[in-house]
């Protein structure tokens, strides 16, 4: 038992001296590390992982199985089978995105241009006003999966998403889908804009303690995302 307590305190310390690095450094400081967290595994960017190779359920291969195997990976061992897909959401309307966002553009020059953070920080400090935006990228282990699926999502239009997408606190109230903008060269991804309030009072707000972003791509195609919001904080305050 007291073993377990050790640990558990451990892991604490450790979340709270990792929160509190991340806050007091700059976004310019941060390492690929540090942006690719915020980007996909923080308070503001989750990301749904799908598929990837089967494994065998035995380590007895009967005949059949031992072909469907062989389809799956060929004769040079390579696995062509299911590969792994990830769905990146993210808060683009929360500044943590945005500076991580920026710095990866700055990490992804051979030679960045001084003057590049100074021009990223104009962004960064946007103000989205009374809109929410949520980006959706996917990656794929394979290419030409992941290019398809961006590309698929280009074709999408607002009108199609309206009843498929929406964010949604715990006690079930929901933001419907405002606009939609297709993914172009800024590869940020699709971006999906939602009003801030709801019945002229903010939708985001302590009491929410969760908050659900939805999409139904197609009856197989679903991306189901939880942000929780008390660990949506920036400067004391909800920032999203």
């Amino acid at each position: 038992m007291m073993r377990k307590i050790l640990f558990v305190c451990l892991l604490a310390a450790l979340l709270v001296s990792s929160g509190f690095a991340q806050k007091t450094k700059s976004w310019t400081e941060w390492s690929r590390k540090d942006a690719e967290k915020m980007l996909n595994d923080s308070a503001w960017g989750q990301t749904q992982a799908v598929g990837g190779p089967e494994q065998p359920s035995s380590t007895v291969i009967t005949g059949t199985a031992a072909s469907a195997a062989l389809g799956r990976t060929g004769t040079s061992g390579e696995s062509i089978g299911p590969k792994m897909t990830h769905y990146r959401v993210r808060f683009m309307s929360a500044k943590p995105i945005r500076e991580a966002f920026s710095r990866m553009v700055v990490l992804a020059q051979a030679n960045p241009d001084p003057k590049l953070p100074a021009s990223m920080q104009t962004f960064i400090d946007r103000d989205f006003g009374n809109y929410l935006v949520v980006t959706l990228s996917i990656d794929s282990d394979d290419p030409k999966m992941a290019a398809g699926a961006m590309a698929g999502l280009g074709r999408l239009t607002a009108d199609f998403l309206k009843d498929k997408v929406y964010l949604e606190r715990k006690d079930g109230k929901r933001l419907l889908l405002m606009d939609y903008k297709p993914p172009t060269n800024d590869n940020l991804g699709a971006k999906f804009v939602f009003d801030r309030n709801l019945d002229g009072q903010p939708f985001v707000t302590p009491e929410a303690d969760n908050l659900r972003f939805y999409l139904e791509l197609n009856p197989k195609v679903k991306v189901n995302t939880k942000f929780k919001v008390s660990t949506m904080l920036y400067d004391g305050k909800i920032e999203i």
